[in-house]
């Protein structure tokens, strides 16, 4: 039995804290865990709940830095934490400079994303190189982006994970109106505006023929962009933005094609999610996505920007309900095979297990 320490920055919404609380979970029946949270603001309520439900040990660090060092330093020392495992760029840059100055033995940063500011993705490559033991890539697409920055071979990927949903599975039923949805974060990166444009070619290339309806879910700085470009388009009628859920399992269940127009990402949770209840997908080839989307079998990759290739992939989604069907069983059988819950702990289970002694060949872990 190992003891061990996961950090994050904060409960904030978001899928590293997810997959931060689902590690804990995941390894705490077998080792000491406690999940130790740099700030306690902002928080995200169903994260405390998850935190309640599941009995995980966790404590939040003071507010000031030089409290915070100190009190995170004398906690390592006293819980003779063995391994760190961290998950974003500012959580990992302070538990592997705390880690070492306590003597911990082990300690992993994070790398969520193929891109990110290069003063980060600086930062993250020094401490890989100087001071950590190992970089875990929740993606095949950051990872190749770190070594291409000058990473050292320290760099492995272990996917996220997904704890999935009973649901039923889907049946073929003729509707008169499609549901289209996207979940994430109202920001650039997500390309909602390459949505939306598709949304005006497939509405010209049905020509009436099929009616659909497009729902965003999420919230972040550029809802009001994005309002502004919905009634640029002239779609009003045929698109929604929804920004505080009450539902999103229900909400994936109602719909009937999952789309990613997104720019770069890890691996998406939201694309699991969907996929999970059944969905086939639409998605542009950024991170992983191409690992959870296999092309032509459970949804359509496309390139990133090409609004035009999307309408066409979704055209083809909304006038069949059989290929709905076909590719949505696809999705959650692909899902529970390569990303289940089970799948990333057992991942995490065996890198504990064989911690003194493993190899990293083509990004993946050996034994």
């Amino acid at each position: 039995m190992r003891n061990v320490c996961i950090t994050i920055n904060s409960l904030n919404r978001g899928g590293a804290e997810k997959q931060c609380l689902l590690l804990a979970k995941a390894i705490r029946g077998v080792h000491n865990v406690t999940v130790v949270i740099l700030r306690d603001k902002p928080i995200h309520k169903p994260h405390i709940s998850y935190i309640e439900s599941e009995g995980i040990e966790h404590i939040f660090l003071p507010a000031n830095m030089v409290q915070k060092a100190n009190t995170f330093i004398s906690f390592l020392k006293k819980n003779d934490i063995e391994i760190i495992f961290s998950f974003l760029p500012t959580d990992s840059i302070f538990s592997a400079i705390c880690g070492k100055l306590s003597g911990v033995p082990y300690v992993f940063a994070g790398i969520r994303n193929s891109y990110m500011a290069r003063t980060k993705f600086t930062a993250l490559k020094w401490l890989n190189n100087s001071i950590l033991d190992y970089t875990i890539a929740n993606n095949f697409a950051a990872y190749e982006a770190a070594l291409s920055f000058g990473f050292k071979k320290k760099v492995f990927v272990i996917s996220n994970g997904i704890e999935m949903k009973e649901v039923p599975e889907r049946i073929e039923n003729e509707k008169e109106i499609i549901n289209i949805i996207s979940l994430g974060r109202l920001v650039k990166q997500k390309e909602y505006d390459t949505a939306l444009k598709s949304m005006v070619c497939l509405k010209q290339i049905l020509d009436n023929e099929v009616s659909f309806k497009y729902t965003i879910v999420g919230q972040g700085p550029d809802e009001d962009t994005i309002r502004t470009a919905i009634k640029s388009y002239g779609l009003e009628k045929e698109v929604e933005l929804i920004v505080a859920p009450n539902d999103i399992y229900g909400m994936l269940l109602a719909a009937d094609i999952y789309l990613c127009s997104s720019s770069f990402e890890g691996v998406s949770n939201a694309i699991m999610e969907a996929m999970n209840c059944y969905l086939p997908i639409v998605a542009t080839d950024a991170g992983d996505n191409a690992r959870l989307v296999i092309h032509n079998t459970n949804g359509f990759i496309v390139h990133i920007d090409e609004s035009d290739k999307i309408a066409e992939y979704l055209k083809e989604l909304v006038l069949s309900s059989s290929l709905r069907c076909k590719m949505g069983k696809k999705s959650f059988e692909h899902l529970r095979s390569e990303f289940s819950y089970e799948a990333f702990q057992a991942n995490y289970l065996k890198l504990i297990e064989n911690i003194d002694n493993f190899q990293i060949k083509d990004g993946y872990i050996a034994f």
